[in-house]
């Protein structure tokens, strides 16, 4: 028998074992727009990922070239410029061609305010080495006479 002052919780505050059909369709249907809106972003960075990997060893093989110039540089050429200049040019002509394409080897000056020009004929201050690869990458570097 039930007592006459019990009084039924309003709907509100009624325990509920559950989700109701309502709350799922919209659970769904808000994850499937957002991972049609999240799917183009994740697969575009895979595919930069992806390009950046296979440029990764012509990258290498570029900066190991210059590494091997700098050494030359270093302990052959310290201040022998013009020799250096000519060993460069020489490494480039090798058949097969190598895995780089010698875009400069020139002499350069600085002006007082360090913009770079080509100095007058004759003149060797600085040797400026450029290589680059098939991807468009290059890379430069400044050789000065060591006193």
């Amino acid at each position: 028998m039930k007592s006459r002052y019990h009084k039924p919780k309003p709907a509100l505050f009624r325990s509920r074992s559950g989700f109701t059909l309502i709350e799922v369709i919209a659970t769904l249907v808000l994850s499937a727009i957002l991972s049609a809106l999240l799917l183009p972003l994740i697969g575009s960075g895979l595919e930069g990922s992806r390009r950046a990997l296979l440029r990764m060893p012509e990258t290498y093989s570029l900066r190991t070239e210059m590494d091997a110039m700098s050494h030359l540089y270093r302990t052959v050429h310290p201040t022998d410029l013009p020799a250096l200049s000519t060993a460069i040019a020489t490494a480039a002509a090798v058949d097969p061609p190598p895995s780089y394409s010698l875009l400069y080897n020139d002499w350069v000056d600085f002006d007082a305010a360090g913009v770079e020009f080509i100095p007058a004929e004759g003149i060797e201050n600085a040797l400026r080495v450029t290589l680059g690869n098939s991807q468009g990458e290059r890379l430069t570097s400044y050789f000065f006479p060591i006193p």
